[in-house]
């Protein structure tokens, strides 16, 4: 029960900037006649029909900025991982890593590859 309730959670929080925004269109629908007669900016201009749609423009501009400074802020601090090494580390085009190799205990290196067992199988084939 209470993994459900967490998992619950953790989706919500996951899903908040999109609950915000959508927290704004549903509180702009259900106060519509407030904020056309006090909030609108162009309450004057009847001709415009705007009906606090400005008022929605400016509340769901403000968060999206809000939102993107708040990414930008995270990336800024969010530490760099290296993934790959550089190639200069290792060089296998010279015979040292061989002849490391060679010196190793229980490791057998053919010097011609084409003795081994292999031979029999990779030939050309036989009319």
């Amino acid at each position: 029960m209470f993994t459900r309730i967490t998992i619950y959670f953790l989706l919500v929080m996951l899903n908040f900037p999109l609950f915000s925004r959508m927290g704004i269109v549903v509180y702009f629908q259900a106060n519509k006649a407030y904020i056309a007669k006090v909030l609108c900016v162009n309450k004057n201009k009847s001709s415009l029909h705007c009906n606090g749609k400005c008022y929605l423009a400016k509340k769901l501009k403000a968060t999206e900025e809000r939102e993107q400074k708040q990414t930008a802020e995270r990336l800024e601090k969010m530490p760099e991982i290296q993934l790959f090494c550089s190639s200069n580390h290792f060089n296998f085009n010279d015979l040292s890593f061989i002849m490391f190799l060679q010196h190793l205990p229980n490791f057998h290196f053919l010097a011609n590859p084409q003795t081994g067992m292999l031979k029999g199988v990779f030939h050309p084939p036989q009319s």
